[in-house]
């Protein structure tokens, strides 16, 4: 649960410190004074995304910290593994927005994506605001309210496995059928890349080697002529480099006899003698040898044509580059050669994976199903505590098609009035009775999540006097299996808090700030007071909110 929160430079809020209790603690405040803007701060604690607009100085960092309590919770230990994150208590959960709209999240001081965040923060807390009575309409609603009120978290998440492998095997299966219905003209071109690269009888190095007797062939006479020079200058002129070297080598023999360094000298002159002369005998023997071949030099043009052909043709880099694709061909024929085969594997996994999803499916329906009256009946005996004695409720129940939620199609229908049949949420346009329905619903489900901590946001919208007493009994009632922050305008619902916080704007500065301070004793009386009868008239209403308060303390 939240055990302390603390906000800087967010929206309308300098610095905030907020320490929070178990049980019911409520929140009031007038309109504008800032209790949104700690609901909002909350939520970007969960994962919603950022905005530098909310930032209340804009060359400021935004921090919002939040210490959770998680010790009761075994179970997060799972998500925390998976999200590779110590498991720690307290949890400590911070979010940064710079300047820039760069945003940074942390969970016990180790960064963590956005997502990871969400997935964490949908286990701790649970925030409903009036948004979300529109999420009352929506197709998912009525099978995750069965869900949780029937425990088929294992049944929801066997089923969705199953669902990913029935998903996976429908595709590869599809992707087959595809490939078969390209039909022959995709196959006999495949098989005609192929066979013109398999032709070609491509080597790796070939291309180089190529190119280089190419080179020679084309400039033979050059070549022919430059290595008799060469051949000339080294030993075959009267100046030959070789006469002059063996002229050397004799004098450095003659002075060898005089000292270790004429020695050395002389064993360098004899190395690059010996040197010269197999240099001058290669460069012979290459001269000797090497001839122009006008019929060679055309088949290398032409396999070197080949080859530059084949390579704008593929776009290839380079000759390695046309055996890959070769090769890929190759495999892709093979493919193609067992396509019926691999089809009929396909569709074998297909099906096997369809009734496993199904079987999966029925089992998941079976639970849900076996839910559905007891649910009704819970919902509208609440409805009934809270000042609705004419409430229905019924269900919508369809078998459909396999989906991803299983093969279930349910509606939860509702009519407030005698005489009046159920319909679905989003023609009821009473805001009131949408708001006692969810907090039935809210009240139905506290015992069955093993959720740490509850807000709810105005879930007293359109309700007053009598029924507004209930609720807040409802909502004391809640507490005691969550921590539950309520934020409201209802003095009857105020007076049921354990801890009461309250909101208000501050204009001493030079910009208005949002602050918060802990009411109990006669401040608490006092607020109440001026919720029932204003600031001139809260007076004659604090007898009254002490015997209410020591009423709802007996």
């Amino acid at each position: 649960m939240l055990r302390h929160l603390q906000v800087q430079n967010y929206a309308l809020i300098d610095h905030l410190d907020l320490h929070l209790n178990d049980g019911l603690t409520v929140i009031t405040g007038e309109t504008g004074a800032g209790k949104s803007i700690l609901l909002g701060a909350i939520s970007l604690l969960l994962g919603q995304r950022a905005d530098t607009k909310s930032l209340y100085d804009d060359q400021k960092k935004c921090i919002i910290e939040g210490t959770f309590s998680i010790k009761a919770y075994p179970h997060l230990k799972e998500i925390f593994l998976q999200e590779d994150i110590e498991f720690e208590d307290p949890c400590l959960i911070r979010r940064e927005i710079n300047p820039q709209g760069k945003s940074r999240s942390f969970i016990n001081d180790s960064p963590v994506t956005l997502e990871s965040m969400r997935r964490v923060g949908h286990e701790l807390v649970d925030i409903h605001s009036q948004q979300d009575n529109g999420w009352m309409g929506h197709p998912d609603f009525a099978l995750d309210l069965i869900d949780d009120f029937s425990q088929n978290h294992e049944l929801k998440s066997s089923f969705e496995q199953a669902f990913r492998v029935f998903q996976t095997a429908q595709y590869t299966y599809e992707k087959l059928v595809q490939k078969a219905q390209q039909g022959n003209q995709a196959l006999d071109f495949i098989q005609f890349q192929w066979q013109e690269l398999e032709n070609a009888q491509l080597t790796a190095d070939e291309y180089d080697n190529l190119s280089e007797q190419v080179q020679k062939l084309q400039n033979s006479e050059l070549i022919l002529e430059k290595l008799a020079q060469l051949a000339n200058c080294l030993s075959m002129s009267d100046a030959a480099a070789m006469e002059q070297l063996g002229q050397a080598r004799q004098i450095s023999q003659q002075l060898s006899k005089w000292g270790a360094s004429f020695e050395h000298w002389n064993q360098r002159i004899l190395s690059l003698w010996i040197e010269l002369k197999d240099l001058s005998l290669e460069i012979e023997n290459e001269a000797d040898s090497f001839q122009s071949d006008p019929l060679e030099l055309e088949k290398g043009q032409k396999r070197l044509d080949l080859l530059n052909r084949l390579l704008q043709k593929y776009q290839a880099k380079d000759v390695e580059q046309l055996i890959q694709l070769r090769n890929q061909l190759e495999e892709e024929l093979a493919q193609h050669e067992n396509l019926d085969q691999a089809l009929e594997e396909a569709k074998i996994d297909w099906k096997k994976a369809e009734k496993d999803a199904l079987s999966k499916a029925k089992l998941l329906q079976a639970s849900r199903l076996s839910s559905l009256e007891l649910i009704l009946e819970i919902l509208i005996k609440s409805l009934h505590q809270l000042g609705m004695p004419n409430a229905t409720l019924t269900w919508d129940a369809q078998e459909s098609h396999l989906s991803k939620t299983g093969i279930d199609k349910i509606q939860l229908l509702f009519s407030a009035n005698k005489g009046l049949s159920p319909k679905p949420f989003k023609q009821i346009a009473s805001g009131g009775e949408l708001s006692r329905l969810m907090l039935s619903i809210k009240h139905l489900l506290a015992q069955k999540r093993a959720l740490p901590t509850l807000i709810l946001d105005e879930i007293d919208t359109g309700v007053s006097g009598e029924i507004a007493i209930k609720m807040g009994q409802m909502l004391s009632q809640m507490s005691a299996h969550h921590q539950l922050i309520a934020i409201t305008h209802l003095p009857q619902i105020a007076l049921t808090g354990q801890t009461h916080w309250f909101v208000y704007k501050n204009h001493e500065g030079e910009k208005t700030v949002s602050n918060i301070k802990l009411l109990d004793g006669e401040n608490r009386v006092d607020e109440i007071a001026k919720m029932i009868g204003g600031q001139s008239g809260y007076l004659d209403f604090k007898e009254h909110v002490r015997k209410l308060m020591q009423q709802i303390q007996s």
